[in-house]
C-alpha cells in the first residue's frame, strides 16, 4: 500500500506547480489567486499523505529492527535496506512537497497584493466619483440660491403691480383686493431663513 500511495505522489506533484502557473501570466489576479489556492490545498493534502505514510514506514522500521534484534541477539543493528529506501523517497518526496508550498507561497502573496491595490484604487476612484457629486451638488443648492434674488426682483414687481391696480379700484369707486403678506425685508439670507421657518411650521422639512 504504501509503495503504491509513493509512486501515485511522485507522479501527481510536479506538473501543476511548476508548470501550470507559468500559463497564468494572460488570467486576472483573481483567478490566479483562486488557481494558486486550489494548488496550495492539493500539496497540503498530499503533505498530510506523505507525512501518514512517512511515519508508517518508519514504524515498520523500528518494528523490523526490534524484531531483527529479538530474533538474532544481536548487538550490531543491520537496517533493512527495502524499508530504509522506501524511507528515504518518503523523505525526499516531503521535501519536495515542501519546497513547492514555499514557492505557491511566494507566488501567493504578490498576487494578493495585486488584489488589495486593485480594490484600493477602486475605492478611491469611487472616492473620487462622490467627491464630485458631492460638489455638485453644493453648486446646485447655490445656484438655486441665487435663483432666489430673481424670484425676489419678481415678487417685489408683482407686489407693486397689485398695489397698484388696488390703487385704479379705488379710483373706479370698487373695493380693495387685499395683497398677499409681504416679506419682512428684502436681505436674501433673512428671506430664505424665513420661508424655511415656514416650511418647517407646515411640516414640510
Amino acid at each position: 500500500m504504501a509503495a503504491v500511495s509513493l509512486r501515485t505522489l511522485e507522479a501527481n506533484i510536479s506538473p501543476r506547480v511548476d508548470g501550470e502557473h507559468k500559463l497564468m501570466t494572460g488570467a486576472g489576479p483573481v483567478e490566479t489567486l483562486a488557481r494558486l489556492l486550489a494548488d496550495e490545498a492539493r500539496v497540503n493534502e498530499k503533505i498530510r499523505d506523505t507525512v501518514a505514510a512517512l511515519t508508517l514506514v518508519k514504524k515498520r522500521v523500528s518494528e523490523a529492527l526490534a524484531h531483527h534484534y529479538v530474533a538474532v541477539r544481536e548487538p550490531r543493528i543491520q537496517m533493512p535496506e527495502d524499508l530504509m529506501r522506501e524511507e528515504q523517497s518518503y523523505e525526499r518526496l516531503l521535501q519536495a512537497l515542501q519546497d513547492m508550498k514555499s514557492e505557491i507561497a511566494k507566488q501567493i502573496r504578490p498576487v494578493e497584493e495585486q488584489i488589495i491595490q486593485a480594490n484600493v484604487d477602486h475605492l478611491r476612484q469611487t472616492f473620487s466619483q462622490e467627491s464630485r457629486r458631492l460638489i455638485k451638488c453644493l453648486e446646485e443648492i447655490d445656484d438655486n440660491i441665487l435663483a432666489c434674488r430673481q424670484y425676489l426682483q419678481d415678487y417685489e414687481r408683482i407686489r407693486s403691480s397689485l398695489h397698484g391696480l388696488n390703487e385704479k379700484l379705488s379710483q373706479l369707486g370698487a373695493e380693495s383686493i387685499q395683497v398677499p403678506d409681504s416679506l419682512s425685508n428684502s436681505d436674501l439670507g433673512e428671506i430664505v431663513r424665513e420661508r424655511i421657518e415656514h416650511l418647517r411650521t407646515q411640516g414640510k422639512v
